[in-house]
């Protein structure tokens, strides 16, 4: 028995053990107190040392016997009832998981170490079988990216291992997680790829405790403050820049592009970005704004995004594969002379694959 078998069977038995009871669980535990008072109430055990000592164990007969029974009779049925409950309570939950799906998505490419495991992190309330799906886009340099073309079949490649593990069954009986660390114009391609397999729930990477976590935080009110909207005329491709974690500077944009600007700026950018809900209404604040430069006759959106990688991925889920404009989503790189020298251009407004454009 290797040693991924021998950590998942004690998982397996921890989370037994501590798995919330059922009403039957707690119900056959008072019975058992019960049982074991009435069965032993009427037997004591009495020392005396007149001239030693001696030990006598007998009756006291302190419950009559044609009380003690029937209630030994009524409270052992209930008790057996209550065991019975409980395993098939247990075995209904065990059916559940094994039909049940979870499907961990877990995106690397920032950093060559490999860090602690996303699969590991999945809340215990999302019941299921995990299976981990590496989206591997490390090219062996910290950091940086040198062949983002290969980096392509590694994002299809991975749509199509989701897709082979969760078409067996019932779809809704599968779940995909989904936590990364990968440039931003992957992330936002892997938010518009995997966003047609089902339910998905984001986790985030959080390197103040070094851990994955849910986007479990409240929504703290803010939003994006937008300009530049009036400001595009009869332009037919834009630059949106969305400033989240930081801001994307005009001289860093104007090293690369000639465009009018449009900005999405949240007012504090050291705001958290923990809350599923924030970040949904940001989404949607996000494909208002798509919207409005699509109705002006903007047919090409450049989109710079300086965002962690949950914000990023959900802007990618929510935007609209065939109704909004073209979308090129840029790779910031510090030390060149055009800031963004490549994008992705995504698979919407009838582009059947994700291209690399520039580079």
């Amino acid at each position: 028995m290797n040693k991924e078998t021998l950590d998942w069977a004690f998982r397996e038995f921890i989370r037994f053990l501590f798995r919330p009871k059922g009403f039957e669980g707690r119900i056959a535990a008072a019975c058992a107190l019960i049982l074991v008072t009435l069965l032993g109430w009427n037997w004591v055990v009495r020392a005396t040392a007149p001239d030693g000592y001696s030990i006598e164990v007998g009756s006291t007969n302190a419950i009559p016997e044609w009380v003690q029974w029937p209630l030994v009779a009524i409270f052992s049925t209930i008790f057996v009832f209550c065991v019975f409950m409980g395993w098939r309570r247990f075995s209904r939950e065990n059916e559940l998981r094994n039909r049940k799906k979870v499907i961990v998505i877990e995106g690397r490419g920032l950093r060559e170490d490999d860090g602690s495991p996303l699969t590991e992190a999945v809340p215990a309330d999302i019941v299921g079988n995990r299976i981990g799906v590496l989206l591997d886009l490390r090219q062996h340099k910290d950091g940086v990216v040198i062949d983002p073309e290969e980096l392509l079949l590694d994002v299809d490649s991975t749509r199509r291992q989701v897709q082979q593990h969760a078409k067996h069954g019932d779809s809704r009986d599968v779940t995909l997680v989904y936590g990364g660390l990968t440039p931003v114009p992957f992330t936002f391609l892997s938010g518009v790829v995997f966003d047609d397999e089902g339910r998905i729930v984001v986790m985030d990477w959080d390197r103040t405790r070094e851990a994955w976590r849910s986007l479990d935080g409240d929504d703290d009110g803010r939003r994006f403050q937008i300009e530049g909207l009036d400001g595009i005329g009869g332009a037919k491709e834009v630059v949106l820049a969305v400033s989240f974690s930081y801001q994307v500077r005009s001289e860093n944009i104007a090293t690369t592009f000639s465009h009018p600007v449009v900005r999405m700026t949240m007012p504090d950018q050291a705001s958290s970005h923990w809350s599923q809900a924030m970040q949904n209404e940001l989404a949607a604040q996000f494909l208002d704004v798509a919207k409005q430069l699509e109705a002006n006759g903007v047919s090409t959106i450049h989109l710079l995004l300086a965002a962690q990688n949950s914000v990023v991925f959900n802007l990618g889920r929510r935007y609209d594969k065939r109704n909004l404009p073209s979308l090129i989503v840029y790779q910031y790189e510090a030390n060149r002379e055009k800031r963004f020298p490549w994008g992705v251009r995504m698979p919407v407004s009838g582009e059947r694959t994700p291209v690399i454009v520039g580079s």
